[in-house]
């Protein structure tokens, strides 16, 4: 959830962000705009289309700790989207959603489970998972001083997945490795497989992802990212670089994205 400067990348006294997306052909995709407070929280999110009109806002509200208390979004054409509000500990409390004439309130406890569900403030029976899904994390340190998670996920009882990832000190994601069960863990023979890379800033400038098809071939898919930085540290320009089989397995860029930073005086 996005909602502080270092959430978008941001560190010093950002006002007020302007973010732009571009193709290599000049397409525009219009552009964001983000207000923060003097304690780098965001207060405003807006976005715009490709022709410069207002389409969604999204207001957030929080308390003198900092704490999300409610978050709304908001269409400029058809009004209200959702309304949440959050328990201090950042969970969902209490979630509105808004389909046309129609509005469903569901309410949550601190666990996440759900506790009541209207519909256009009639009752509704409260609906078990449909998948029955259950996940388990372990996590350990390794030699590197790394974070390691492995996480086993269920479906009705039975293993479906497990996952088996790698932060640095910053909580990046380092590596990620998917197996189909505990002996493909135990053979480490991953059917998927992620390395991440990271410049000096901490921002992502590759990722490499390996998936097993069902012939038995992998396929490469390879995202590059460049930055051009102002005097703040701040990425003022990302490029965006795909290459896999789509690409021919050439580099072609996708998106150029763009920020204009106001900072405070």
């Amino acid at each position: 959830m996005k909602q502080t400067l270092a959430d978008t990348e941001l560190t010093g006294p950002v006002q007020q962000m302007k973010y732009a997306t571009t193709d290599p052909d000049g397409k525009y995709y219009g552009y964001e705009l983000s207000f923060f407070d003097e304690k780098g929280l965001l207060l405003k999110w807006e976005d715009y289309t490709a022709g410069h009109e207002l389409d969604k806002t999204l207001v957030y509200t929080f308390d003198d700790q900092g704490n999300l208390l409610e978050k709304a979004l908001t269409s400029a054409a058809k009004g209200p989207i959702y309304k949440n509000s959050y328990f201090e500990n950042g969970t969902l409390k209490e979630c509105t959603e808004y389909y046309g004439e129609d509005t469903f309130y569901t309410r949550y406890d601190e666990a996440g489970n759900v506790l009541e569900q209207l519909e256009n403030n009639n009752p509704l029976p409260v609906e078990e998972d449909p998948y029955n899904e259950q996940w388990e994390t372990n996590t350990s340190t390794d030699d590197d001083g790394c974070r390691i998670e492995i996480t086993r996920y269920y479906s009705f009882d039975a293993l479906m997945e497990i996952t088996k990832s790698k932060y640095n000190s910053r909580q990046q994601l380092l590596e990620e490795y998917k197996f189909q069960d505990a002996d493909s863990l135990a053979g480490n023979q991953a059917v998927e497989t992620i390395i991440c890379q990271y410049n000096e800033h901490g921002h992502l400038t590759a990722k490499i992802s390996d998936k097993v098809t069902a012939t038995g071939t992998v396929e490469r898919t390879v995202h590059r990212y460049e930055f051009t930085y102002d005097l703040h540290h701040n990425w003022i320009e990302k490029v965006e670089i795909m290459n896999n089989r789509i690409t021919d397995y050439k580099d072609k860029v996708r998106f150029i994205r763009r920020r204009e930073i106001l900072y405070a005086p």
